[in-house]
């Protein structure tokens, strides 16, 4: 029996690989920043409530987690495809032209997010020895939070590249990418 959809080839199979572990990861941390957030400021606010005084280190909490919430939804807006993206010009071209625009704007977006990696990783060091006052936590937490964003964004375009292979409008790959 030949069924409707062929059998992914193995860079399919890489690429849906690692799509999977960024999209879970990202929902991971997203899940984990929302309820961290919302159970510090709970607790500040009973905290608060219950004794006239607050814990203190609620108030840092937004700033160490809210980075993790944004890049990992950058990271998972990016894994559906509902990024902003200029698609008119690759809706215009024919198929072949379209799908070496499409190819060589992820492979620009790849390079581009692991060129921020490199030089995030440069900021990091500089910015190690910010330390938070009451938690006593680094810096280094937030902008970690950019660097595994930039690093899934990078992944991420790079995984593109079979869907636009495969899509039938290049200009959409990863709508493909529930086929494969």
């Amino acid at each position: 029996m030949v069924s409707a959809t062929p059998e992914p080839q193995g860079d399919f199979r890489l690429a849906r690989l690692i799509d999977a572990i960024l999209s879970n990861a990202a929902t991971a941390v997203i899940l984990a920043t929302l309820g961290g957030l919302f159970l510090s400021l709970m607790a500040e606010v009973v905290v608060r409530y219950a004794t006239n005084a607050g814990l203190g280190w609620p108030n840092e909490a937004p700033a160490l987690l809210f980075p993790w919430l944004t890049m990992a939804g950058a990271v998972l807006a990016a894994q559906y495809g509902r990024h902003i993206a200029v698609q008119i010009l690759a809706d215009a071209l024919p198929s072949p032209v379209a799908r070496l625009l499409m190819a060589a704007g992820a492979l620009l977006a790849a390079a581009t997010f692991a060129f921020l990696t490199w030089h995030g990783l440069k900021v990091m060091k500089i910015a190690g020895g910010e330390v938070y006052p009451v938690t006593g936590l680094t810096a280094n937490i937030p902008y970690a939070a950019l660097i595994a964003g930039f690093v899934g964004l990078s992944l991420t375009a790079l995984t593109t590249l079979p869907l636009i292979y495969r899509a039938e409008k290049p200009a959409i790959p990863r709508d493909v990418a529930e086929e494969i």
